[in-house]
């Protein structure tokens, strides 16, 4: 990946829905060349997809928060960490009195697996806590943290930089 790929990367960030004849102007460079550079980021998996961010308070979401759970492990558990997310995972998207959980992380420390979950009423909050993930035999515990404010509000995009084995542009002019 070169400097133009970090470049078109950057924008596409910005604003997926830029024209490739936007970027090319702002690049200076040939149309076909930045639908070409689009198309191998893609077929190479760098650019893995293009979505809508929804506002969760607009649709009906007024709580955000992460869920750590704590899963016991040896002999006697049925589920190990990705099972238990996957159930999580597909329960909460097939039933609508859960709320929505946009990640799921295995983590290290003191806790297994973090759930970051949005919530539309206390109620809701309450039967995921109380009677949902109880059900779950595998999950000795859980702690939960609410949001109070998101910064920044909206995920910053993903830098784009050499990676650690790499010599950067500037030394290999050197």
């Amino acid at each position: 990946m070169d400097e133009l790929d970090k470049k078109i990367i950057k924008l596409l960030q910005e604003n997926g829905r830029l024209k490739f004849s936007e970027i090319a102007r702002i690049l200076k460079c040939p149309r076909t060349t930045v639908v070409q550079r689009v198309q191998k980021l893609e077929s190479e998996g760098v650019i893995r997809g293009y979505r809508v961010i929804v506002d969760p308070w607009k649709i009906g979401y007024r709580y955000l928060a992460y869920i750590m759970l704590r899963v016991r492990k040896g002999l006697y558990a049925r589920l190990d960490q990705s099972q238990i997310i996957s159930k999580i995972l597909q329960d909460t998207v097939a039933r609508n009195d859960l709320p929505f959980v946009e990640e799921a992380s295995i983590v290290t420390g003191v806790y297994d697996i973090v759930l970051k979950v949005w919530i539309r009423d206390w109620s809701e909050l309450t039967r995921f806590l109380l009677s949902y993930l109880p059900r779950i035999e595998e999950i000795a515990s859980t702690e939960t943290f609410m949001v109070l404010q998101r910064m920044p509000a909206e995920p910053l995009p993903m830098p784009i930089k050499a990676s650690g084995g790499e010599e950067s542009e500037s030394r290999k002019r050197s």
